[in-house]
């Protein structure tokens, strides 16, 4: 597949029931900064994260406007570690990039997490012809074996997915393990309705850890990539157009 675009989305959590949605979307397009919230559907997306608290970001009051910028946001670009530090290019080693990245790998990597407010960037699915992949960090990390089995958790081991539709909190749950069985935790809910697909429909896939930060918060330890290819009865036009599913980056 060829190298992903320049574009992540948005998540805002709701401290009190931890639940996260994806309320927008950041694209870097020949050399212009553009934002916009996520208006379309509901489910996990910005019109369900209003009913749940969410107010619009002071920066960006008008939740149906397009805001464009020859910069990085102001807003976005206080969430990247500081380009003057002595040690800044040790931190990117540690993030796994060369001197040569970009805001947006840095934002990506990164997540733009502050300790004062509760948004995160994260990477969109990326669907070209019948090939997709994804990454993602472990949800739910804190409340299941992960710290038991950090230790023994290699760059490369391949993981395993399951099915949870009895879960209270998501019918489309689907549960991380490791290739020994034991939960790591969840697949994010704002991507669990693909993958949710993906395994119902039997596709072809391959799910590795791709990297892994024992110091980091909680729910951004173990990142997983998946790369896979959709069969007959997948109907990506059906995913597409549900209210409660994620848009995709169609290449």
């Amino acid at each position: 597949m060829r190298k992903r675009p320049f574009e992540l989305w948005l998540i805002w959590q709701n401290v009190e029931t931890r639940q996260r949605y994806h309320i927008g979307r950041l694209l870097h397009k020949d050399g212009v900064y553009i934002f916009s919230y996520e208006t379309k559907g509901y489910r996990r997306k910005l019109e369900e994260a209003m009913d749940n608290g969410y107010r619009p970001h002071l920066a960006f009051p008008d939740t149906n406007r397009t805001y464009t910028s020859n910069n990085l946001f102001g807003p976005f670009a206080r969430r990247l570690p500081d380009s003057r530090r002595p040690d800044y290019s040790s931190v990117l080693r540690e993030l796994g990039l060369s001197q040569e990245c970009t805001e947006m790998d840095v934002l990506r990597a990164t997540g733009g997490i502050l300790a004062t407010d509760s948004y995160e960037f994260v990477a969109p699915i990326l669907v070209e012809n019948n090939l997709f992949d994804l990454d993602f960090f472990v949800a739910g990390w804190r409340y299941y074996k992960g710290d038991q089995v950090i230790e023994h958790l290699q760059v490369g081991d391949t993981v395993e997915f399951s099915l949870d539709p009895e879960n209270d909190h998501d019918h489309r749950a689907v549960v991380v393990m490791s290739v020994n069985g034991e939960k790591l935790g969840f697949i994010p809910a704002f991507y669990s309705g693909w993958m949710f697909e993906v395994i119902q429909k039997k596709c072809n896939y391959q799910a590795k850890v791709w990297a892994i930060q024992p110091q980091a918060v909680a729910h951004r330890k173990v990142c997983i990539s998946v790369a896979g290819e959709l069969n007959h009865s997948f109907d990506i036009q059906r995913l597409l157009n549900d209210k409660e599913e994620l848009r995709l980056v169609m290449c």
